[in-house]
């Protein structure tokens, strides 16, 4: 079983990893292709400027689409069950969906505020630390981080709205993990 989970910052992404990671899933996040690159190439996670001009300059370099090609790179036959997190474009989606024949897309939504307050207790170093910052991460993440607004078509909200599967996580981590058990049994009995 592959799935691939997507949403905007802040909405339960990674603690959904976690839980699928307990459920047996191996999990591969293309933010850890990214920050593998960032540290590659000497660039500071923690310089907006420099990570967003390296994002543009690798994308050009290499694809719209390269982290999704990375990611599928990581995929072993050994593998049963995986996880694909961070997926932020259709370009991205639409290069795993050519390659792998059988995935399912769920999509973690939360409102805007919720997860401003999650990011600010998360707290990666890449993380906005003011309200103005988060909105142009929102801004940029609906465009799937392309430099042009008609890419919005495009971005994270396009593989929200076309996602197999939407959890609304508002509440509590057990009801994040109640929500995805009960997404993955409906999945199996689809098989």
């Amino acid at each position: 079983m592959i799935i691939v989970v997507v949403g905007l910052p802040g909405s339960g992404k990674s603690t959904a990893a976690q839980l699928l990671k307990e459920e047996g899933f191996q999990v591969i996040e293309l933010g850890d292709i990214w920050r593998g690159l960032l540290r590659e190439y000497k660039i500071p996670r923690d310089d907006p400027k420099a990570t967003r001009e390296f994002t543009l300059w690798v994308r050009k370099k290499e694809g719209k689409d390269i982290y999704a090609k990375r990611a599928v790179k990581l995929i072993k036959k050994s593998m049963s069950n995986i996880v694909i997190m961070g997926v932020r474009s259709t370009y991205e989606m639409d290069y795993l969906k050519r390659r792998i024949k059988e995935m399912k897309v769920i999509a973690i939504v939360s409102p805007f505020k919720t997860r401003f307050n999650r990011l600010k207790v998360r707290s990666k170093p890449e993380d906005p630390k003011t309200i103005e910052d988060f909105r142009w991460l929102e801004t940029r993440e609906r465009r799937g981080f392309m430099s042009d607004k008609k890419e919005e078509k495009h971005g994270v909200m396009v593989l929200i709205k076309s996602a197999d599967y939407v959890i609304s996580n508002t509440s509590s981590v057990g009801e994040l993990e109640s929500d995805l058990k009960g997404v993955l049994e409906k999945i199996g009995k689809k098989r």
